[in-house]
């Protein structure tokens, strides 16, 4: 007994110790959101800023239209995870409610096109859209993601678990596939949903690469290229890094709540997925 207890204190100080080493990213962000820039290069080692400058939030957010370029990533984020939840629902029910020959084959080319990199496809995504002209529109920021590998994939080992006499239950009472979908599976999945939602919602409103090159105003730009300005642009005020770090704080912020109200039923969408195999 006295042995189980050491090994589990031990646990929790090495996950303690790696909390804290994780948290040292953010603290240092918020620091230097809240410092000058003299204390920011400070050559001595300061844990707390001089003097607390919370006028960089406000300058920070009148560098550029950061009311656009939120807009602009949540319109086209939410876009993208409501597609992909639709049609990742409906391919996963499919492979694994209806049955047809060649499931599994079509199964096996979903999971080879999670070996394929993104960033292989954007030369031939970014021609098309660009000869039917929706280069720097909300469309080339949300046609080449409706779909996603990784959300049939995740979704399918949700619905899984389900038992299949539910569902064989409904369709000798006359449910069609659809009702049987909203109303069966759907809800028994909110786990793995919720997942995939937050998962994707993350992933897309971090992104650089794409809405770089397929959007080329400003009207049309989303968060991450916005502090991307304070490199390259300077955000017409010289290199501030503390401005730059107010940028970042208050873009992270949303993914935080984001988390924090669906964190729960993260957690129980991962450890289902792992206890799937």
């Amino acid at each position: 007994m006295q042995r189980v207890r050491v090994r589990r204190m031990a646990g929790h100080l090495i996950l303690m110790v790696a909390c804290g080493l994780c948290l040292i990213p953010l603290y240092w962000m918020l620091r230097s959101a809240v410092s000058t820039n003299g204390d920011i290069f400070s050559p001595s080692l300061q844990f707390f800023p001089s003097r607390l400058e919370w006028s960089n939030f406000a300058q920070a957010w009148r560098a550029e239209p950061f009311a656009i370029f939120f807009f602009n990533s949540f319109a086209s984020n939410a876009a993208i995870v409501a597609c992909q939840l639709v049609t990742s629902a409906l391919a996963a029910y499919s492979l694994v409610f209806v049955e047809y020959r060649f499931k599994q084959a079509v199964f096996f080319v979903m999971l080879i096109g999670m070996m394929v990199p993104m960033q292989a496809t954007f030369i031939p995504i970014y021609n098309l859209l660009s000869v039917v002209h929706l280069i720097n529109t909300y469309g080339a920021l949300i046609l080449p993601f409706v779909g996603s590998a990784f959300g049939v994939f995740l979704l399918r080992q949700a619905f899984s678990a389900i038992p299949k006499e539910m569902v064989r239950a409904a369709r000798v009472d006359g449910a069609n596939e659809f009702y049987i979908l909203w109303k069966i599976v759907l809800p028994n999945a909110k786990p793995a949903l919720t997942t995939l939602l937050l998962l994707n919602f993350v992933y897309h409103y971090n992104a650089l690469f794409w809405p770089l090159i397929a959007t080329n105003s400003t009207n049309m730009r989303v968060i991450p290229v916005a502090l991307s300005y304070f490199l390259s642009q300077d955000a017409g005020q010289g290199l501030q890094w503390n401005l730059m770090m107010a940028a970042d704080v208050f873009s992270v912020v949303p993914v935080l709540l984001l988390f924090l109200v669906g964190q729960r039923y993260f957690v129980q969408g991962v450890a289902s997925l792992s206890n799937k195999g």
